[in-house]
């Protein structure tokens, strides 16, 4: 496949960044972008700065690069032709977020999102690649790349990771 931008999401805390650092394409992250566009409002007492993504979108250009990944939380709601969706165990999750400045507030509300699949919900109207972290950067990074070069096609068509199924007795 020649050109095409695509999302790396996911809750915070699931790996996105180690995957795009992995990869062989160009990385952006969504902070770049909108600090680019003047769409970065100032850091506020949690560590995070908003984004207008509404202002992003409406004024956002994209670099002459023809193979970009945007790396970030927020990246599959700009216009990109593909999601690569990371997820993580909501056990493994609260570890990882409760070794960052995080406060507990924020740990609990991104672990609830991560179970509910509130970012999966979000992907249903585009090509999406749903990964679970536990198999690794590198089986990520070439499962991926193996869906990139198929053209995006569906791998497990209405298969998601179900987290609330699996915690009690599912999968």
């Amino acid at each position: 496949m020649s050109g095409f931008r695509i999302a790396v999401t996911g809750t915070p805390g699931v790996g996105k960044t180690t995957f795009c650092s992995g990869s062989d394409f160009h990385v952006l992250t969504v902070e770049e972008i909108a600090g680019d566009h003047d769409c970065l409002g100032a850091i506020e007492d949690d560590g995070s700065a908003p984004i207008d993504l509404e202002r992003l979108i409406s004024t956002m250009t994209w670099p002459d690069e023809n193979r970009i990944l945007v790396d970030g939380h927020l990246s599959h709601l700009l216009p990109v032709d593909a999601v690569v969706l990371i997820r993580c165990h909501p056990h493994i999750l609260r570890d990882r977020l409760s070794q960052r400045d995080y406060s507990q507030s924020k740990i609990d509300e991104n672990v609830e999102c991560e179970l509910i699949g509130v970012i999966s919900a979000e992907c249903l109207e585009m090509p999406c690649l749903e990964l679970d972290s536990a198999i690794g950067i590198e089986a990520m990074i070439a499962t991926a790349e193996s869906w990139i070069t198929d053209g995006f096609k569906p791998r497990r068509p209405n298969e998601g990771i179900d987290w609330i199924g699996q915690l009690h007795g599912g999968d």
